[in-house]
């Protein structure tokens, strides 16, 4: 009995112990490596945080937020037609396919001359209905907008801040009977 009871109580010190670690290491983390007082302390938890990945300066969202883009595509018909077209839309922000669907999105963007030919090879098979000539990638950023902008009641996704920006235009090939 004794034995069990001591064995718990060890237990709850070492986890005790790893929280109290895992938290003070967290708190270490952002420290800048101007703070000379604090350096001995963050030296000590480098490896810990190297390990989990932890160790970086938290300011991500400060003092600039990214404000992202919106990637669409837009579907040029034989018939002179263009419709334009947004993935996310239609998918739940909760979903894993809205993070696969970003991800695709991400590696168009960031490196078309790869990516491009193959993403619009596929979207021109998807559309087929539509008689496809070209499709044009567009990344939409989103520009500065202030809280007096908000008062003046202007929206942050109204065409006034959003700046379109043509990442590639690809032909589609002729689909094969």
């Amino acid at each position: 009995m004794q034995l069990k009871t001591w064995r718990e109580r060890a237990i709850y010190a070492a986890m005790s112990a790893f929280v109290a670690w895992h938290g003070l290491a967290t708190l270490t983390a952002p420290v800048p490596s101007e703070a000379t007082g604090l350096q001995p302390l963050r030296n000590l938890f480098h490896p810990y945080l190297w390990l989990l990945s932890l160790d970086n300066d938290w300011d991500f969202f400060a003092p600039n937020v990214n404000r992202g883009y919106q990637f669409r595509y837009v579907v040029e018909s034989t018939d002179g037609t263009s419709r334009t077209f947004v993935p996310t839309r239609d998918v739940s922000w909760y979903s894993p396919n809205f993070w696969w669907i970003r991800q695709w999105q991400d590696a168009i963007v960031d490196d078309p001359d790869l990516n491009a030919d193959r993403a619009v090879a596929l979207l021109c098979r998807k559309h087929a209905a539509l008689h496809p000539t070209a499709i044009s990638l567009v990344a939409v950023d989103q520009k500065e907008f202030s809280p007096r902008d908000w008062l003046a009641g202007k929206r942050p996704f109204s065409p006034d801040f959003l700046a379109p920006k043509l990442v590639t235009r690809v032909e589609c090939q002729p689909q094969q009977p």
